[in-house]
């Protein structure tokens, strides 16, 4: 569970960093599937249509290599996500049982020729609305997107860790405040490898330049209650997948369980 510092963290940051929560065997399975399809996989044409849970490069450049879907890739894509520690976590801040909604993983290596400094062109988004990302059950807040970063490296100051405007998961905001932000206001995130960020996605956040010579491996995996709608058909697992899967695992990636436990949600 979480403590209460952290759920404190969670509800005025809106992120939280857990330090050791995955295993090292499985940070080094996962990185060396990542790296199998990083020298396997072309990059995918956007035009392109693809079936779904097909894995595919995203983004490919001697700097950049992003994946997803990743599900059906390998099995430690699946263990990952279905990690014991990181699943508790997922549903105690979504206030019930979560299904897959999502993941991606990525490989980032400094980039030479890109000298950019200025936050306020950063790549900022989120992907829900504060106005209806969160309820409260007993005076603690829940979240309805969460994702849930995986460090598979250390993350240090100019590793290019994840950067978010922290309190911005409770505050409607437009193009201006970007254009008006100061380096005070935002949070680069940092930590060790095994580590966890967990955050609603209501929370402003964008990628981080790397500045160092590390490499930086991250796995990102959403979370929502069973009884939300898929925000990325593409990413569902295909059938010929879930097929051999076990109730649990199909569960998990569909939401397909009974009524009363779709939408049995309170406080954990």
């Amino acid at each position: 569970m979480l403590t209460a510092k952290q759920r404190f963290l969670m509800d005025t940051y809106g992120y939280v960093v857990i330090p050791d929560v995955v295993e090292a065997d499985l940070i080094e399975r996962t990185r060396l599937a990542m790296d199998r399809m990083d020298a396997e996989l072309p990059t995918a044409e956007h035009s392109e249509n693809y079936p779904d849970g097909k894995p595919r490069k995203l983004t490919g450049t001697p700097y950049f290599s992003k994946f997803g879907p990743c599900i059906e890739y390998d099995p430690v894509f699946l263990e990952m996500a279905m990690h014991p520690k990181v699943l508790a976590y997922a549903e105690e801040i979504v206030g019930g049982r979560v299904r897959y909604e999502e993941q991606e993983c990525s490989i980032n290596r400094r980039n030479p020729n890109e000298h950019q400094t200025d936050i306020q062109s950063y790549g900022w988004h989120r992907g829900i609305s504060p106005d209806f990302s969160r309820y409260a059950v007993e005076g603690r807040s829940h979240y309805l997107w969460i994702k849930a970063i995986v460090f598979l490296t250390d993350i240090g100051p100019d590793d290019g860790g994840t950067s978010v405007i922290p309190g911005t998961h409770r505050a409607a905001t437009d193009r201006e405040f970007i254009s008006q932000l100061e380096p005070w206001m935002v949070h680069q995130v940092q930590g060790k490898a095994g580590s966890v960020l967990l955050f609603t996605e209501s929370l402003i956040h964008s990628v981080t330049p790397i500045r160092s010579d590390n490499i930086r491996y991250i796995m990102i995996t959403g979370y929502v209650p069973p009884f939300m709608r898929e925000y990325d058909p593409p990413s569902n697992p295909s059938e010929a997948f879930l097929a051999h899967l076990n109730e649990s695992e199909r569960t998990f990636l569909t939401g397909d369980q009974s009524r009363r436990a779709r939408y049995d949600f309170g406080r954990m």
